[in-house]
């Protein structure tokens, strides 16, 4: 197998790290440990926060100055950087290419609601992927696909992409350890860990929450773990006047380690987000053998399947009973632990790596 150097997009890096950061980072991983040939080169126009687990294994080019919009730096200063490593092959894992590029691109496509669902996004998030798209579909050798979900989506927004769009699952990158210095929280708690945005849905969540605690004082808090997304003043005044503000917890942006040590503590996992391209949060709380709360929407049966439970997310009722299940429920709760670490068990970077490759290989062939 030749071996190939390879220029990555490595935006989700900068600043505080979200899913798509996390994906990178457990892509990476597997593909730098499975073919030790093989090099990569990281890009950015901001510095990189690089994972411990990519320290030392990966070049990063320094940003250049003055910093610049992220668009009109992967179009026109990325492919320069990216000739200069000697790359073989750029790599987009937000989902758009640098169309002037003469490199062979792979692009991974994570969702498309800044095409489905423009509404639940700030104008420059739209402007960066939504009339790139169609371009790089055109660009692109491959375009890998996190869901089924996701595949049909783009098959839908740009029927082009047939023949080049593949379906690749994400792995789960394995939880950091628990210290001592982390928080224990006295009262049992239902976590939901995402950034704060509309599509999330946790304006129903909370809804859900409210409707039980005014029947059960005693049912567990709710914490909402997630650094603050586009729309989220008006929901953190929805928290503030809450008749249970006093039950809710949304302490922002929390490290790895936090996040692990919320994960394992909490009473259930709630994640019945409107629209997801693939689900990860929901797959690592399976993953710790937590009951999970999902929805039945988009990508999250195909990633949960039967080892949760998917109401739909836009019925309050809906949202609340499940959680009442979830957390009564013995018998679930047994069969939830145990299924869910079975199904996560599926869901690995080793294999996504691979595949990957595979698509990186013929990307040049």
């Amino acid at each position: 197998m030749p071996r190939m150097r390879i220029a990555v997009d490595a935006r989700s890096l900068a600043g505080a790290r979200t899913g798509v950061g996390r994906t990178l980072e457990g892509l990476y991983d597997a593909l730098l440990r499975l073919f030790p040939g093989d090099s990569c080169v990281f890009l950015s126009p901001r510095p990189l926060s690089l994972p411990a687990l990519l320290e030392g294994r990966v070049e990063v080019v320094p940003p250049a100055r003055p910093r610049l919009p992220g668009t009109f730096w992967l179009q026109t200063v990325a492919p320069i950087e990216a000739r200069r490593a000697g790359a073989d092959l750029f790599h987009g894992p937000l989902g758009v290419l640098p169309i002037a590029s003469p490199l062979p691109g792979v692009a991974t496509v994570h969702d498309l609601t800044p095409v489905l669902f423009p509404e639940w996004h700030d104008r420059k998030n739209v402007a960066g992927f939504a009339p790139l798209l169609p371009s790089t579909v055109r660009k692109a050798r491959a375009l890998v696909c996190v869901s089924r979900s996701t595949r049909d989506d783009l098959l839908l927004a740009c029927p082009e992409a047939a023949g080049k769009a593949h379906v690749v699952p994400n792995g789960l990158v394995p939880p950091p350890p628990v210290t001592a210095t982390e928080p224990c929280r006295p009262r049992p708690y239902v976590l939901s860990i995402s950034t704060l945005e509309p599509r999330k849905n946790h304006e129903r969540l909370v809804a859900a929450m409210e409707s039980i605690w005014d029947r059960r004082p005693d049912f567990p808090d709710l914490v909402l773990a997630g650094g603050d997304g586009w729309g989220m003043p008006r929901f953190r005044d929805r928290l503030r006047r809450s008749r249970h503000a006093g039950r809710i917890d949304a302490p922002g942006w929390v490290s790895p380690e936090t996040a692990a040590a919320l994960l394992r503590s909490a009473r259930l996992f709630a994640y019945p987000s409107l629209y997801e391209g693939f689900g990860l949060p929901a797959l690592e709380a399976m993953a710790e053998g937590i009951p999970v709360v999902a929805s039945s929407s988009s990508s999250l049966p195909e990633v949960v399947g039967d080892a949760g439970l998917l109401p739909d997310p836009t019925d309050v009722s809906a949202i609340a009973a499940a959680l009442e299940r979830a957390h009564d429920d013995a018998a679930f709760r047994t069969t939830a632990a145990r299924a869910g670490r079975e199904r996560a068990a599926l869901f690995t970077w080793d294999a996504a790596a691979r595949r990957t490759r595979e698509l990186f290989e013929e990307a040049l062939s």
